[in-house]
Formats: structure tokens, sequence, C-alpha cells
């Protein structure tokens, strides 16, 4: 198993590197000057500026070094935990990243309360109810919800919610109420996802022998359902875990930019449009390194929850595996 651990650290560490690489890169084929940019936005580009001013101001940002030296300089900060100043705001990075995490996290804990019940809720339904209708429709429901943009979603419930009934408040805002309708937004694609996953992952399970044996035996379908099924056929659920913390991190971008929230979404959204590089690769940083533990937590779980899997050298299925056999049930 440590051997195991080992291995998959060292993936993390590749996958999070691979991720700044990119990000840096994109930000320097990205047409536009970041000191330019932000004299635009300050007014300054209307005077006629000292050309050893502008000079100056580019030599306090780091942005007088080859690209080379950048990215070296923005890769030893942040491994030293110094992700350096933001060019937009000239604040500490790790203060603005402090300052904007709360909200976001706040925001993806309740979709993630929300989606994870009503996506289980919707699999277990459409596997026990007998009414082909009432099935179809629960099973069409995660399908409808997938293809809905989600952008779409927050500005219904913006004019509806909001202003034609005003029951929770809906641009900004503050308090238990603000964080409901962004995150029932964010919770819409991780219901219909988890739904979608579980059911078809119960419908192949329902048919495997030793339920016909259980209902041969009298147990009730409840019973079979929440005894046995959901216990065999939750993990390509967990599977899919993973890939919904990735779908929250880049769903906060567009829900916290419809609902004007300041959280690593909106601030990574104006960090592009500013080219604000040491804010855009610590955002990167940070959601990379999320999303790998995350996987690599799962992969754990799979050690106790599936006794396929073994960690010695002989014979073994690793998790990876069979996490692929089970995306692809």
């Amino acid at each position: 198993m440590g051997r195991f651990v080992l291995s998959r650290v060292a993936h993390a560490a590749v996958t999070i590197w691979i991720a700044f690489t990119l990000a840096f890169i994109v930000l320097r084929v990205v047409p536009g000057d970041p000191v330019q940019i932000q004299l635009s936005r300050s007014g300054a580009d209307n005077v006629v500026l000292d050309p050893e001013q502008v000079r100056a101001l580019r030599a306090d940002l780091g942005l007088d070094e080859s690209v080379l030296a950048q990215y070296r300089d923005y890769a030893f900060g942040l491994l030293h935990g110094d992700p350096g100043f933001s060019i937009r705001s000239n604040e500490n990075v790790g203060a603005v990243v402090a300052e904007a995490l709360p909200a976001t996290l706040e925001l993806a804990g309740v979709a993630l309360a929300i989606g994870l019940p009503v996506g289980v809720l919707l699999a277990v339904l459409a596997t026990l109810v007998r009414q082909r209708w009432i099935g179809g429709f629960l099973k069409t429901a995660p399908v409808v919800g997938i293809s809905i943009p989600t952008f779409l979603i927050g500005l219904l419930l913006i004019h509806f919610v909001a202003f034609e009934w005003r029951l929770l408040p809906g641009i900004g805002g503050r308090g238990p109420g603000a964080v409901v309708l962004p995150a029932v937004t964010l919770a819409v694609p991780v219901a219909a996802v988890v739904g979608q996953i579980l059911g078809r992952s119960l419908e192949a399970t329902s048919r495997q022998p030793f339920v016909r044996t259980l209902r041969a035996k009298g147990i009730s379908e409840v019973r079979i359902m929440f005894g046995h099924l959901l216990r065999n056929a939750g993990l390509p659920a967990l599977t899919m875990t993973g890939m919904l913390i990735g779908s929250l991190v880049s769903g906060s971008v567009v829900v916290e930019t419809v609902f004007s929230r300041h959280g690593m979404g909106k601030l990574i959204a104006d960090a592009i449009v500013d080219k604000d590089t040491p804010v855009v690769l610590a955002v990167t940083v940070l959601g990379s390194a999320l999303i790998v533990t995350v996987n690599l937590v799962i992969d754990l779980l799979y050690h106790y929850l599936d006794p396929r899997i073994r960690w010695s050298s002989g014979a073994t299925r690793s998790p990876a595996t069979v996490r692929g056999d089970y995306a692809l049930t």
C-alpha cells in the first residue's frame, strides 16, 4: 500500500505541475499586456507617462524578466509558499485567495449537500417505482439536468425566485439565504450526474443472480435496495466524486459571476481578464491540488470498499483499473 500511495502522490505532483505550466503558457499566449490593462483601468493610459515610470512598474511586477525567469520565479515562489503579489490590486495573493476561498467552499459544500441526496433519491426511486411513466420521468430527469446550461438555471432562478416571487436574494447579498440560489444552480448538474450514473449501476446490479436469490427468499424490494443494492452499486457514483469536485470548481466560475458572488470563481475570472498571472497560477495550483487529493482519497477508499483490490505486488488490480471498469458499466 505504501508503494501505491507514493506512486499516486508522485502522479498528483506531476498533474499539478502540468496544470501550472499550461496556465502559465495560456496567459503568455493570450494577447494583452498586464501593465497596459491596469493603466487602462485606472485611466492612466490617457496620460502621457514617462517611459522610465513604465519600465519601473514592469520591473516592480517582475515583467521585465525573460519568460523562463518568470516561470522559475512563480514556480519557486509557490513551492516556498510565497505566491507573490496581485498585479491588479498589489495585495498578497495568499491574502486575496484566503478572502475569496470561504465563500466558494460554502457554495460548494451546500451544493454537494443538496445535489448528492437528490441524485441518490432520483436513482433509488427510478429503480423502485413500478409505474412505467413515473420511472421513465425519473430516468429522464438527470439527462435534462445535464443538458441545461448552468448559467440558464441561474438566470431562471434569479428571475422567478428572486425578482418575481421575492423569496430569496438573487444578486450578491449576505447571510444564509444568499447562498441558496447559487447552491441550487450548482447542485442541479451534480444531482443529474449522480442520478444518471447511480441509476444505471442500480439497474445493472438489480439483474445480478444474488438479487434474484434475495427476491426468491421473500425479502422486500426496499430491504434489498438499502441493504444490498446501494452498497454494491454505489462505487460508480463514488468514482464520479473526483469529477464532481472538478465540475464544482469550474461551475463556480459561472455561478459566482451570474450571482455576483465574491468567491474563487469570480476571482479567477477577473484575474484572467486582467492577466493577473500570480492570482491565476495560485488558484490553478490550489484547484488542482484539491482535485488530485480527492481522487487519492477515493482510491484509498476503494481498498476498503472493493475486495477485488489488493495492495500487494502479486495478482493485483489497481483502484484505477477497477474505477475504469465501473466507468464503463
